[in-house]
């Protein structure tokens, strides 16, 4: 496949809210935030990444995630904590994205709770039965002992 490139879907970050919000460092200023590219299969060889890979970010925060810039304890960003900031803002992006028109989705209809179909139970006699572990040492209850409810003392019934 090849790079896609599109000034259209690059200019969806202007105004955006800062997608990355690295803490400590992001202004939240909707005036600085671009499209930053995510590096991915396209990168290297003096290549850009696609346009689909980015995500909105400050001036400050696309300082430290193209490790430009430190952060405030005077460290750059680790790998792993990169690979957080880049899928939560991918994600953040593309939602946004979609949100804007500017990225289409074919989407299921979303049903709501008391619609979604419910597959019958088993009947009694089909069910697995759940046979405790042995090994596996209860704590114990003490089925004389009162206990207290929401602040008022229960007694068991035997």
């Amino acid at each position: 496949m090849s790079v896609i490139r599109s000034r259209k879907y690059l200019d969806g970050s202007r105004g955006a809210e800062c997608k990355l919000r690295i803490p400590g460092v992001c202004t939240g200023d909707r005036e600085t935030v671009v499209a930053s590219h995510i590096r991915d299969r396209h990168t290297g060889r003096s290549q850009k990444a696609s346009d689909l890979s980015v995500a909105d970010a400050c001036f400050a925060c696309h300082e430290v995630f193209d490790l430009r810039a430190k952060l405030p304890n005077g460290t750059f960003l680790t790998g792993e904590d990169w690979l957080f900031f880049a899928l939560r803002g991918l994600q953040d992006t593309l939602e946004s994205r979609v949100d804007a028109g500017l990225l289409f989705v074919s989407q299921d209809p979303v049903k709501s709770f008391h619609e979604r179909k419910v597959p019958p139970r088993k009947q009694p006699a089909d069910r697995v039965k759940i046979v405790s572990n042995p090994e596996i040492k209860s704590r114990g209850f003490d089925k004389t002992r009162s206990r207290k409810f929401n602040g008022t003392v229960v007694e068991r019934s035997q």
